[in-house]
């Protein structure tokens, strides 16, 4: 008897252990499509099942990344101590504390990178192969005075790591380091050496493509571009992150090209859809095409850090405006503040409109 009482007593613990983490698994599926108040609910109840879920904390902690730092910061404590050594944890922490030293007052900016590089300097340690720890602080070190830590003889140390590592990611790093040094031809050196590591992969060619286009080399820029779209495997992708940059320099006619490029090659991209959206809102022309695109964007599963549905919404209000459709654009709006309440551009664009 007392051994069938044991046994019930793991079911129900290891049942309401696995319900928890469903609910976890849920939420990050909602917070992937940028419905954060239906996954922060989700996990507040995966919690309330499991006081010690320290994957809910570390989602809730994402969660409030940008628009509470110190409510972050204190569910990712809590996943910190419920599973000490979690490299991604500490790493994701030091994340939170970089945001607060960057928005916080004076006072509180010292103690906030002193805790960032901590985090940051702990992830390295319990799992030295983690190069996602290392990268952040090589950023940390380029980025920092001084006076918080800040050293490019740091940085370097921490690129030959990297360089062991990894070598493709190492010759990223070190271009990384060289452009930050503005050491032209080095940077553009280790880009080259990082492609002929592994000439399939994208990032390389976009950094050296960004440098020679920042540097006005156009010719340089075009040959890496088209070198990239023979040798790459996924060329919407290409075309894609350079149609980003011509976004970033408000040359919207030329990103436009380069996305319809990149439809071309993928028409499956969604993440190329809400570009187009976004180019007819900003540059006011096209802007039933810019609605079709964002129709068909939100019609289709949300890629891995793609803009979400909520902006998708907001940017469709803002073509509805330009149409002169009030009603449209308010009901967009809205759309929008429903999956996230929090969306302060939403809640401008409507106020606006009363």
């Amino acid at each position: 008897m007392k051994n069938l009482l044991t046994t019930c007593v793991l079911c129900i613990l290891f049942s309401s252990l696995g319900s928890g983490q469903t609910l976890v698994d849920k939420s990050v599926k909602l917070f992937n499509e940028g419905n954060y108040r239906e996954a922060t609910g989700l996990l507040q109840e995966a919690l309330r099942q499991n006081p010690k879920n320290d994957s809910a904390y570390y989602y809730l902690g994402m969660i409030n990344m940008n628009d509470s730092y110190d409510k972050a910061i204190e569910y990712l404590k809590k996943a910190v101590e419920l599973q000490y050594g979690n490299a991604k944890y500490h790493l994701m922490l030091g994340n939170a504390y970089g945001v607060k030293a960057q928005k916080a007052g004076i006072f509180s900016k010292f103690g906030a990178a002193k805790d960032c590089l901590s985090e940051f300097e702990t992830a390295a340690r319990v799992d030295p192969k983690y190069i996602d720890a290392r990268r952040s602080l090589v950023e940390y070190y380029l980025q920092a005075p001084g006076i918080m830590g800040g050293s490019v003889d740091k940085a370097v140390t921490q690129s030959d790591t990297i360089l062991m590592l990894d070598r493709y990611a190492g010759y990223l790093t070190k271009a990384r380091i060289s452009e930050y040094q503005k050491r032209q031809k080095d940077t553009e050196g280790d880009y080259l050496q990082a492609i002929a590591v592994d000439p399939r992969k994208t990032p390389a060619y976009r950094g050296l493509w960004w440098f020679y286009v920042s540097n006005k080399d156009e010719v340089k820029a075009d040959a890496v571009l088209a070198r990239a779209v023979k040798a790459v495997d996924d060329k919407s992708e290409i075309y894609y992150w350079a149609g980003l940059y011509y976004v970033q320099v408000n040359n919207l006619e030329k990103a436009k090209d380069m996305f319809h490029h990149a439809l071309k090659e993928d028409s499956t991209d969604a993440p190329v859809y809400y570009q187009l959206g976004k180019v007819a809102c900003l540059s006011g022309t096209d802007l039933q095409g810019g609605l079709a695109s964002l129709r068909k964007y939100i019609s289709m599963p949300l890629a891995k850090n793609s803009p979400t549905y909520d902006y998708a919404h907001w940017r469709m209000g803002m073509i509805y405006e330009k149409l002169g459709n009030k009603e449209a654009a308010k009901s967009e709006y809205r759309k929008s503040l429903q999956i996230n309440p929090d969306l302060d551009i939403a809640k401008k664009s409507l106020a606006n409109m009363k």
